[in-house]
């Protein structure tokens, strides 16, 4: 179920935007992103537990920053994330996990002083060399998996992510060799989590392994915290997954008092908080169909194309209409594929009405490409009190075209 309703104020609101600052655009609620953080925070409350936020979901500077004064650090996958978290905290609170990390990008993360996540013995072997006499993290493929789509399972037996656990005490031994301390574990078993008991068995596990690291002082269980996208599924029960999991934690704490916990939630803070506006440009009777043509693509919102994945969409200008009709929902790429939903029930739609892909703030943007040379969508922030503002500029054309000659030095 969506985590708000378009109602009269909405709409208008939408609508204003669009007027504004042209479609498509993604907007993002301010009050439902603060909402999702409070839930968080008011977790494991007596426990040492810390949130990052995984800033590949979602990594727009004004989000980046109402993250950040809520108390979040930053889980990075990349040293260019690592430089943006970086504007909003200390070191200590970003987290990077490597994945085939260049020496390059080793190097500068070790200047820079980040706690560095590491994937696999060859790498760890580096590093030790590279850094003697420091401490890092270790990725560990726990050989559970789940997600909403096998492209984004990252735990199972055959994951390229994390070293295996039967390897964990030659990377402990690898370590010592150059002074190096593991000081933490890692391990993700994958994103928007469809079993909620593969994680808590990942949990159970990573505690037991966690006995074979004699200098620990943390262990990261990851993310991976789903949110409902379809009209009929419910909201991840975080009370449920507290009650369960602080006993687990209280008790390992209980032989292990300065060790400290970490979650690392993307999706589950942004997802729901985000809609992507878009305008009907074409309704088209192709004979066994009907075609809504839009003026977005798969090049803003790649999900439903590369994940088959789900997002509830709604007629903006008539949100309170009862008539209804089948719909395919289509973008404007010159591909077949270009298809974001296949007979979709809509509200009657006719050309130059706004719909709103819903649940689109996570893995929208930061997966958006200029395919087709067509410029990214504008952004835009509606603040608790209602009123809104312009985070990203939408290029036009000829920005786009510009832009293009600039980077690549062509001159006529």
């Amino acid at each position: 179920m969506p985590s708000f309703q378009i109602d009269e104020t909405i709409s208008q609101l939408y609508n204003s935007i669009a007027e504004q600052y042209g479609t498509p655009s993604y907007v993002y609620h301010e009050f439902q992103l603060e909402k999702n953080l409070s839930a968080l925070k008011n977790l494991f409350k007596n426990l040492p537990v810390n949130w990052l936020y995984a800033m590949k979901a979602n990594d727009n500077p004004f989000l980046l920053k109402i993250i950040s004064l809520a108390g979040f650090g930053f889980d990075t996958v990349s040293f260019e994330e690592v430089l943006l978290a970086s504007k909003f905290t200390t070191g200590r609170k970003i987290f990077y996990t490597e994945n085939n990390m260049t020496d390059v990008e080793m190097h500068a993360a070790i200047k820079a002083g980040i706690t560095l996540n590491i994937g696999s013995l060859t790498r760890l072997k580096k590093f030790a060399e590279a850094a003697p006499n420091s401490e890092c993290s270790i990725r560990i493929k726990p050989d559970i998996g789940d997600g909403h789509h096998s492209k984004v399972v990252t735990g199972n037996m055959d994951s390229k992510f994390g070293i295996r656990i039967d390897k964990i005490e030659e990377a402990v031994r690898l370590a010592k060799e150059h002074n190096v301390k593991i000081t933490g574990i890692h391990a993700h078993i994958g994103s928007g989590i469809k079993q909620p008991q593969n994680l808590l068995n990942a949990i159970e596990k990573m505690l037991e392994l966690a006995l074979l690291v004699p200098d620990l002082k943390s262990v990261n269980f990851g993310g991976g915290l789903p949110i409902p996208y379809k009209l009929d599924e419910n909201s991840f029960n975080l009370e449920e997954f507290e009650a369960i999991t602080s006993p687990m934690l209280k008790k390992f704490l209980a032989h292990h008092p300065d060790v400290k916990f970490m979650f690392e939630p993307g999706r589950f803070i942004i997802g729901n908080a985000g809609v992507l506006l878009a305008q009907v440009n074409t309704v088209k009777d192709q004979g066994n169909k009907t075609y809504l043509g839009t003026d977005t693509g798969f090049n803003h919102l790649v999900r439903p194309v590369m994940y088959e994945a789900y997002h509830h969409i709604e007629n903006v200008t008539r949100f309170d209409s009862k008539e209804k009709a089948l719909y395919e929902i289509a973008g404007n790429i010159c591909e077949s594929g270009d298809i974001f939903a296949s007979d979709r029930e809509l509200a009657v739609t006719k050309e130059n009405d706004l719909i709103a892909f819903r649940d689109t703030g996570a893995y929208g943007m930061t997966m958006a490409s200029p395919y087709n040379r067509r410029a990214f969508p504008a952004e835009i922030l509606i603040e608790k009190d209602g009123t809104y503002q312009q985070i990203r500029k939408r290029e036009t054309a000829e920005e786009m075209i510009e832009d293009l000659l600039k980077k690549t030095g062509f001159t006529f």
